[in-house]
């Protein structure tokens, strides 16, 4: 017999494409091997924007001058063994730095990366990063369903 557990979620996450000079932040924690944009999940009671700029005041010292809206993510994340099926609605904000120097981080590592590095890094979610890889976010596709 088989059983399956239940999905979980959707949850909301918040994530910033925080463009600089060509280049895209992303981080890393200290005991992570892969990297991720900055960004997490939104609480309880709190606006999706004001979120967005809590995590960017926590994870990377810097202060949001202007957020946009560019898409909508639907990811899938299921762990083996006997945990369910997790599904996160992520949104996508185009970010714009009041300071962009000023990023810092206290434990772990943020970096610029152009396009060609991004190629190279072990980015999460695996459907966020192939998804920004082949063509990022457009106005013609703002909704990116998760994939069977």
């Amino acid at each position: 017999m088989t059983t399956t557990s239940p999905a979980l979620g959707p949850l909301v996450a918040v994530y910033g494409l925080v463009g600089h000079d060509e280049r895209l932040l992303v981080v890393r924690d200290s005991d992570a091997i892969t990297y991720r944009l900055p960004g997490g999940f939104v609480r309880a009671g709190e606006a999706v924007e004001d979120a967005l700029r809590r995590i960017l005041r926590e994870q990377v010292d810097a202060h949001a001058a202007h957020l946009d809206f560019c898409a909508a993510v639907e990811l899938r994340n299921q762990h083996p063994g006997t945990q369910p099926t997790v599904f996160e609605l992520a949104l996508l904000f185009d970010v714009t730095l009041i300071d962009p120097s000023a990023v810092r981080v206290d434990h772990g590592e943020a970096r610029w990366a152009t396009d060609t590095e991004l190629d190279h890094l072990d980015l999460r979610p695996t459907a966020l990063a192939d998804r920004l890889r082949n063509g990022g976010p457009t106005r013609e596709q703002p909704w990116w369903p998760a994939r069977s």
